[in-house]
């Protein structure tokens, strides 16, 4: 005889002496309950159900003039729902061992440095040799641009304020290359054991990182893919040199943040809206950080936007302020940024290295860095140093910044019964 392990009611016994015509019955009874009531107990404990498979996790795509509302059939072909697929299926590649090879796993890498001449001959040595003594122990390649004089850059980009003018720059010769770094001349490597493909993220056509004193989206470090969307998102943001307001704004840096809020949120009309009238409010940097509080609010928890944005929390990128950690470093760090100066040691700074860079010194392990030892550190002292500063930096935030926007301006009075339309 088969026993039948089971949990539907009528078969876990007949009742005695039960007539054929009864038991038939309930044979019956329970090929019905199997096919029917079972299965839909089993999809409805399942997270894989058939209700979460008909509303995906859809972003609109980004419309930089006007919003446009998708018709149904339109959801299915937005290219951003496809690639959420893929969600889970993307680690942070490990830490370059002993200075080995970084492998192409997302094709060629660009590193792309905008500078003046002059500038760049008076500020940055300390900073650029650090990167070329790097540059040549790895397969990457060195983009460096003088927006004075460079002839591409010249030809595309009409712009007259250079912090607006590097990222059409970097737009230009992004179509060069598969993903570029974009660095600002005064960040330099302080531990070449690293490879740029570790914060690199296929999800995202762009990444960038929180500053860690204020929370805002730095603008002079970034990845960025070689996309359609990657090279309108940076022409948008050169040319919003034309559009910016005339009072304290923190110029291309107080863009990105409306900027990013736009294209990874154009429904969010209200919000942007309403970031937008603080912003046009600012007298000075703390006003200014009002602004920036708005924006970081309306943009909320997510730090991914599949096939957009992708931005990384405060000392999470591949590059933070050296100063917050006295130019002090460990294991988990790459670059430094705020190397203003041509020496190692001069007007009372003292980089992470004994002596200057001899760039023919370099590409052979760890040849050609002259470290002090006592700038190297554990990676539990560095978090220290961060958590310190975190604090101090709460606790000293601006008061005038301390606002919330929907409080301060409300959200529905210049929009109702209409607010919702473009959701």
């Amino acid at each position: 005889m088969i026993r039948l392990r089971t949990s539907v009611p009528c078969v876990r016994h007949f009742p005695a002496g039960s007539t054929p015509l009864l038991l038939a019955l309930l044979v019956l009874l329970c090929i019905i309950y199997v096919f029917n009531v079972l299965p839909s107990r089993t999809l409805s404990a399942n997270s894989d159900s058939l209700e979460d498979e008909r509303q995906p996790n859809f972003q609109a795509p980004a419309n930089f003039a006007n919003v446009r509302v998708h018709k149904p059939q339109e959801i299915i072909e937005d290219e951003h729902v496809r690639k959420t697929e893929n969600l889970k299926e993307t680690k942070r590649l490990p830490q370059r061992v002993a200075m080995g090879p970084c492998p192409p796993v997302y094709g060629k890498v660009t590193v792309f440095v905008a500078m003046i001449k002059s500038s760049y001959e008076r500020f940055y040595h300390v900073a650029q040799d650090s990167l070329k003594c790097y540059l040549k122990s790895v397969n990457y390649t060195l983009l460096l641009v003088d927006l004075d004089s460079d002839e591409r850059v010249n030809k595309e980009c009409g712009h007259t304020q250079l912090f607006f003018k590097k990222h059409c720059a970097a737009a230009a010769y992004l179509r060069d290359t598969d993903w570029m770094l974009v660095l600002d001349a005064d960040t330099g490597v302080v531990n070449p054991n690293h490879c740029i493909e570790e914060w690199i993220d296929p999800r995202a056509d762009l990444v960038f990182y929180e500053r860690f004193f204020n929370w805002e989206i730095a603008s002079g470090n970034y990845l960025v893919k070689n996309t359609p969307w990657a090279t309108k998102f940076l022409k948008k943001w050169a040319d919003w040199q034309y559009e910016q307001p005339s009072n304290w704004n923190g110029a291309d840096n107080g863009v990105l943040q409306i900027h990013v809020l736009q294209s990874v949120m154009p429904e969010a009309r209200n919000e942007i809206k309403i970031c937008d009238q603080v912003w046009h409010k600012g007298t000075g940097y703390d006003t200014y950080m009002a602004y920036v509080t708005c924006c970081k609010l309306a943009l909320g928890a997510t730090r991914l936007w599949p096939g957009k944005v992708r931005l990384l929390r405060r000392a999470h990128g591949w590059v933070r302020d050296g100063y917050l950690s006295g130019d002090k470093w460990c294991q988990r760090d790459f670059m430094l940024h705020g190397w203003k100066l041509n020496q190692t040691e001069i007007q009372g700074w003292q980089s992470p290295y004994k002596q200057m860079f001899k760039v023919e010194e370099c590409g052979s392990g760890e040849s050609g860095w002259h470290w002090r030892e006592d700038y190297r550190v554990s990676e539990d002292e560095i978090r220290k140093s961060l958590a310190n500063f975190e604090k101090g930096a709460g606790a000293n935030f601006p008061k005038e910044a301390r606002i919330h926007p929907y409080l301060s301006e409300g959200d529905i009075g210049d929009c109702w019964p209409h607010c919702d339309d473009f959701v």
